[in-house]
């Protein structure tokens, strides 16, 4: 093997490295990611939260949100959320069947002792969690059909 066969092989060997440390956010398996299109034209890219790790971990620690995190219950009923290291307000959009139930709007970041807590005023499948203030600017209020919503959790 000569000097430029090494060469090459090094450059392939890191390349396929790097491709494999993306700085991509890690709780979430790129796999579990949606768009969500809104009655008004416009769309929300989310990560999905399926499973139970994927769901306690939700947006501990992170300091912003883009786009959006979708919480996929396998149960349907009044769902408590507890914020434990949340660092930014949020709004919580509950859904059942794709059908918005209800938002709690600008869920504010507590001190550590005293974490938020929030939950749904009736039975929901989905929560939908943005960062604050976006459910008003997107529209979203009971009623609204998000049926995107349903095929994601699918």
């Amino acid at each position: 093997m000569n000097i430029h066969q090494r060469i090459g092989g090094i450059f392939i060997a890191l390349t396929l490295l790097g491709a494999g440390c993306s700085g991509a956010d890690s709780s979430v398996a790129e796999g579990n990611r949606a768009i969500i299109h809104l009655p008004n034209g416009k769309t929300i890219q989310v990560e999905v939260a399926r499973t139970p790790s994927e769901q306690a971990e939700g947006l501990s620690e992170r300091t912003s949100l883009k786009g959006g995190m979708l919480f996929c219950m396998d149960i349907t009923k009044q769902q408590n959320f507890w914020m434990l290291g949340m660092k930014m307000p949020i709004d919580m959009v509950w859904i059942h069947g794709g059908e918005v139930r209800g938002v709690s709007a600008n869920v504010p970041v507590r001190e550590k002792d005293d974490w938020a807590r929030r939950s749904s005023n009736e039975p929901v499948n989905m929560v939908l969690e943005l960062p604050a203030g976006a459910a008003e600017g997107f529209g979203l209020e009971p009623g609204v059909m998000l049926e995107d919503t349903v095929s994601a959790c699918g």
